[in-house]
């Protein structure tokens, strides 16, 4: 018995790894004709997980949801597989993704890289990608 793929959600950061994992989901959502969604989500270690999902006219000037907007949407645009839909959060990327995102959207499979943007996180973030593999709903594709 195979597992149907209906929707993949791709989180990406601006790193090699989360450009490696977009361009593996765009792979998939072609092989399988799945609906691809994208999000990028900037931490704020001090917003509570309420404003971390409705504040965002507050961090309009900040450069890294600028960065984030900008990488969301050249994605968007030069990518050939349609992008169902794109998100933009600002809070703790785990509580987002997994109990926002994965459920809301009713993901099949999420596609994350090991190892993100920033050198001196790097074992944080594959920690990052340990909880995602073991606490959301769905299969989980960590790309190297």
């Amino acid at each position: 018995m195979t597992l149907q793929i209906k929707n993949i959600l791709v989180a990406i950061d601006g790193s090699l790894n989360a450009n490696r994992a977009f361009n593996r989901a765009v792979q998939l959502a072609q092989q399988t004709k799945a609906n691809l969604y994208l999000t990028r989500v900037v931490e704020d270690h001090y917003l509570n997980e309420d404003d971390g999902i409705l504040q965002m006219v507050n961090y309009n000037d900040d450069s890294n949801v600028i960065e984030a907007r900008d990488d969301l949407n050249q994605k968007f645009m030069m990518t050939v597989y349609p992008i169902k839909d794109t998100f933009l959060r600002i809070g703790d990327p785990k509580k987002i993704i997994a109990n926002y995102l994965v459920r809301g959207l009713k993901i099949d499979l999420l596609v994350i890289g090991k190892h993100g943007k920033d050198n001196n996180h790097r074992a944080n973030l594959g920690k990052m990608a340990e909880f995602f593999k073991t606490n959301v709903h769905c299969q989980v594709l960590i790309v190297a």
